[in-house]
């Protein structure tokens, strides 16, 4: 199943200056293919002082693309860590072997971090499988029945519809957030999950931690209560609203991670969720296939392990989107309120597709599809510096009133 926010879009290769560590997203494909050569080299019998005397040429860095900014897939524009990058060169040889052994240590970190069992944890190729799997386990053969947000991430919904169960959603609320009271409202006994993405997906707001954790521990007394979690540690306050504790105190709660948003990951696909023992295992097995990225798990531990990363990103994240919520603002915009992920929602005045159109024949790239009810709004993410300076100034060229 393919990534909804990568549909529209075709990524256009780039690199970043060499003289420095490159922690952007196009900075693995090089080291991987510098790493390569003494590889070659030394699977071909030299020493490995011959290899250094005598390498094959490095492959050529390619310039910078900037010919499209690419607003829409919510990626992190600032890469991953180093140590991940590092920690990912040192493996490569390695791929040709699966990560069973890697996988299980890295949810053993995964466990001590969170404070549950390794049993809780299942791993999966970026979150979309997670998502499909759970929504292919709750429609229940077409018998099934989620209850959500209306102009929400799409994986679980779609999925639930995919496989001929009933789809229930709620209204956002005036300030365009999740509506749980309205959600907890729609939950019959044929209810087989809800979902709550916070921050939420595409609006980029949040839900009070206290109304969540209250609507998760009533609505998980019926069926799970899936919470999406993929963006929380770009949000101000990370450990006031995250719910494991949740499934700490034993609540039938799914909690759904990523490190392809803050830990700039996400072409190396790698996804994480936390469940009760029994429902863990059995997503484990419907997301595991044939194996996990081997490579994505390296650099999921080595992200871990860097403690600095994660603080260090948050405040470019956070200035990012405000800038974002600043220009749409000053154009006159409703915006959905206080975004705290890594992009904002805002009204555009015209059909998305067509606001998607003007936007590309300025050289950016937006989200050119719609949610429902939300035809004339957009969602766009944080890029790099030049990507912000050039959708600033195709925003207020298409929308200037």
């Amino acid at each position: 199943m393919r990534h909804p926010d990568t549909i529209p879009e075709a990524i256009p290769p780039a690199t970043a200056a060499p003289e420095k560590v490159d922690t952007s997203r196009r900075s693995l494909l090089r080291g991987i293919g510098l790493a390569s050569v003494g590889a070659a080299a030394l699977a071909a019998g030299c020493s490995k002082g011959e290899a250094i005397a005598a390498p094959a040429p490095a492959p050529a860095i390619p310039a910078v693309d900037k010919s499209v900014a690419i607003m829409g897939a919510n990626e992190s524009p600032f890469g991953p860590s180093p140590k991940a990058i590092e920690a990912m060169i040192a493996k490569a040889s390695l791929t040709a072997r699966y990560a069973d052994d890697e996988g299980e240590e890295l949810k053993k970190q995964i466990a001590a971090i969170e404070g549950v069992d390794p049993q809780q944890i299942f791993l999966a190729n970026g979150s979309t499988p997670i998502l499909a799997a759970f929504g292919e386990i709750i429609a229940a053969k077409g018998k099934g029945q989620l209850v959500t947000s209306i102009a929400t991430y799409e994986g679980v919904p779609r999925s639930v519809l995919e496989y001929g169960a009933e789809l229930i959603t709620a209204p956002l609320t005036a300030d365009f957030g999740i509506d749980l009271d309205a959600m907890a409202a729609r939950i019959t006994k044929k209810t087989t999950a809800t979902y709550v993405c916070n921050p939420n997906n595409p609006t980029g707001n949040m839900v009070d931690p206290v109304k969540l954790r209250a609507f998760a521990i009533e609505a998980s007394k019926t069926a799970p209560c899936f919470i999406d979690e993929a963006y929380l540690h770009l949000c101000d306050d990370y450990d006031a609203n995250v719910m494991t504790s949740l499934l700490r105190d034993g609540h039938n709660v799914v909690i759904c991670r990523t490190f392809s948003k803050i830990y700039g990951m996400a072409g190396q696909r790698l996804g994480y969720g936390i469940a009760k023992p029994e429902l863990a295992r059995q997503m484990g097995m419907a997301t595991r296939m044939g194996g996990v990225n081997h490579l994505g798990i390296v650099a999921a531990m080595a992200s871990l392990a860097d403690k600095d990363f994660v603080p260090a990103m948050q405040p470019k994240f956070k200035a990012g989107r405000e800038r974002l919520y600043n220009v749409a603002k000053g154009l006159g915009r409703k915006i959905a309120s206080n975004p705290q992920a890594s992009f904002v929602f805002f009204e555009v005045g015209m059909p998305n597709k067509d606001f998607a159109d003007k936007m590309m024949a300025e050289g950016v790239r937006v989200v050119g599809r719609a949610w429902p009810e939300y035809d004339n709004w957009t969602r766009i993410c944080v890029g790099e510096d030049w990507e912000m300076d050039r959708c600033e100034a195709a925003l207020k060229k298409v929308l200037a009133v």
